[in-house]
Formats: structure tokens, sequence, C-alpha cells
């Protein structure tokens, strides 16, 4: 999180901090942050995590790196006495820890899908640098992007900060390259977007491609990537065969992540063929159908896998899908929780206290927009200008599956 600390989420406090961990801190004097605030990740951070941390103590193991996960003495093969087994954990200083039950938060920021349109790195792609979503292009990566030619390439909301961000910057041609024929699934409005400040996003960005201060390129699949005297020429080869190219100096790739199973190698999973994510939970979140404020709550029996006693939770939980926010992640946890604690009713209870159309209404962005201007993404707005809102519908539209809400 800290790595984009300088993002601003698009769901406010009120939906991002978690209903025990509030209770631990209000015990301990913690004065929560303005409700309908949009934090950056240096504020989720400083204001909710840190101070967290501090409640726990030396009961978390710090600089930890779990390098695999097995039952103790089985292999994923061995059946007769697996469950009464218990867990054992490498790290990679080499030590072993037992445990009960494993619950994976390991999150997918580790892990960017890569630079190819076809799900394969483009040839070339490991040869040239490649920064992955959300620079810091307006502080500290500003050295590295300013008078330079940038290339953005994904549709989602983290291609839209960075190009919002870029645009920013004088001397600096922007080129915008998406698979996809159009833009407008990123530019959102109306029932395509249920964010208001989100939709907003889109509006601004819109405007620059209108106004020529980004280059668009639509259709473009990428297929290699050759350094050469001039820059880096990034060619595109559409399924047609047809090929088109750019020559830029930086690359940015804000294609999305996807999760790592490698830990887990040695469990039994049952994972979704298409996401990534366990079988019963991919039809709830598959960004096909859903954007993250259609995503029903689900808990336990939808995260479970066959190895009893392990579950992937949070972003990890959803694979490939962008669907995720922070308050759907809380309830899987405490779902998890009370299941190892053995109060299945309450396990099963699961609830999402959020608004039809996900985690927004107009009056939030209406008051953001007074004191920080629309939210971008990144700290400090730089919709400092009224922009008109997009329209809220009853229900977010699959068109917006494509970004995540925070």
């Amino acid at each position: 999180m800290a790595q984009w600390g300088h993002v601003r989420v698009f769901s406010p406090w009120k939906y991002n901090i978690d209903a025990a961990a509030r209770r631990l801190l209000q015990a301990g004097g913690w004065t929560a942050p303005d409700a309908d605030w949009l934090p950056t990740g240096a504020e989720l951070i400083d204001d909710y995590l840190a101070p967290l941390a501090e409640l726990f103590g030396d009961r978390v193991r710090l600089g930890a790196k779990v390098t695999a996960i097995s039952r103790l003495g089985y292999d994923r093969v061995r059946t007769a006495g697996r469950e009464q087994a218990p867990f054992m954990i490498r790290l990679a200083d080499g030590s072993e820890l037992q445990a009960r039950a494993v619950i994976d938060a390991s999150g997918t920021y580790t892990g960017p899908n890569v630079l190819g349109a076809s799900g394969l790195p483009a040839h070339g792609e490991g040869e040239v640098f490649v920064d992955h979503a959300l620079p810091d292009v307006l502080g500290t990566d500003r050295d590295r992007y300013e008078g330079k030619r940038v290339l953005v390439v994904g549709a989602g909301h983290s291609a839209a900060t960075t190009l919002l961000a870029l645009a920013d910057l004088p001397d600096t041609p922007i080129t915008w390259a998406i698979r996809a024929g159009s833009a407008a699934r990123t530019y959102g409005g109306g029932d395509a977007d249920a964010l208001p400040a989100r939709g907003a996003l889109g509006t601004r960005l819109r405007a620059h491609v209108e106004s020529g201060r980004v280059q668009l390129l639509t259709g473009f699949f990428t297929h290699r990537v050759n350094a050469t005297g001039q820059g880096v020429e990034v060619v595109s080869r559409d399924p047609s065969g047809h090929e088109q190219s750019v020559t830029v100096d930086r690359i940015v790739s804000a294609t999305g992540y996807r999760p790592d199973h490698s830990i887990a190698a040695e469990l039994r999973l049952d994972l979704d063929p298409v996401l990534g994510s366990t079988r019963a939970l991919a039809p709830l979140i598959d960004p096909n159908q859903h954007s993250c404020g259609t995503v029903p709550a689900h808990g336990v029996d939808e995260l479970s896998h066959p190895e009893a006693g392990y579950y992937a939770v949070g972003v990890k939980s959803y694979g490939r899908a962008p669907t995720f926010l922070m308050a759907t992640g809380y309830e899987q946890v405490r779902s998890v929780a009370a299941a190892l604690a053995g109060d299945w009713e309450a396990a099963r209870d699961v609830q999402l206290d959020l608004p039809e159309t996900g985690v927004c209404s107009s009056d939030l962005a209406e008051a953001q927009e007074q004191r920080i201007g629309l939210a971008t993404g990144v700290s400090g707005g730089l919709l400092s200008a009224p922009l008109p809102l997009a329209t809220v519908g009853a229900t977010a539209s699959a068109e917006s599956g494509g970004g995540c809400c925070g």
C-alpha cells in the first residue's frame, strides 16, 4: 500500500475501516477519520493501519516471508489422516511454523499481468524496463517521466489515473493504448459507472483525448517490444494480423494483476479455470457480469477449498477479477474467523452494508469537489475545476467491471 500511497481510493473511510478493527482502535482512544473522506494509500496507513499495528505489538511476526505451505508429513497426494495433520508453513529464512488454519491475505500487487495482449509476455518484454501500474509521476518518479515520451497500456482506472497525472507534466508526450475499439468503458458515465468520482475521472480523461493532449490508440494488441536507437518500439499485432507501432521512452503497464498460488502448490485447491478464485466465488465476482458494487456478500462457504482450514481472502481470493472492495474483504475475514471459532451461524450470516450502487453517492462526490476537487486517484485531486458529474443509476453496469473501487 505504501507503494501507491499517492493514490486516492474511490471509496470513503466509512467503507474502509473494519468493524472489529474500529472497536479495538476506539478502545485505545483513537479518533476515526472523516467518514466521507476519500483517503489516499498513505492516509490509510497513517490514520488506520499503523495505529492498529501498534495494538497488536509482538503478536504479529514482522519480516517473515512465507515460501511454502503444506501439511506436516503430507504431500498433496496423501489422504488418510490428512485433515488431522497441522499445516506446515516454511519461511524464507528456513524456519518452519505449524498452524491449525491458514488465512492467505497476501494480495496480488506483486503479480502484475504482462504487457502482452494474449496473456503471454510480449516478445522482448523482459529486455526493456516496464513500469507497472500507478507510478508516482507527480512525485518521486517525476524525473523519470517529465519530458519523456510515455506509453500507458490498459483500459482500467489505474491507467486513467496515471494518464491524468502525466497530462499535468509539461513537455511530456502521452500515448494511451487499449485493446478495445473505443474507450467508452474507461470514460464511464451514466449507468456505466456507479461511482461519481470515478465517472469524473473518465470525463477529464476524455477531454484530454479529444484535445489531443493524450493520443489514444485503439485495437492495440501488444505483441513485440524492441529497444532501438530512437527509443523503445512497441508493436501491436491484432487477431487479423494487422500491425501498428509506437516508439516511446517509458512504458507503464496498467494491465491488472493475477494471483500467485505457488506457495500453496502442495495443498488441494479448487480454483476456477477462468479467474483463479474458488469455483464457488467465481460467478459472484465475474467482471463480465459484475462491478464491485454488484458483488453480493459472501463468506466461508464460497472461500473454502478441498484443503480444510486453508482460505485465501481479500483481493487474492478474487483471482484476476478487479471487482474487489475492502469492505467485502472485511466481511470475508469475519466469516472465516467465525467458522474457525466454531460459530457457523455467524459465519454464514454474511452481510454488506453498502448503497445499492456500491460505495457511491452524488452527495459524496459533490462534497469532495468542494474540498479537494473530484477524486482522480492522485493525492490532492487533479480536478480542481468543477466538472459535470456522472449520473448514478440504480445498479452498476457490467461495463464498469474493469476497475477496482477501493
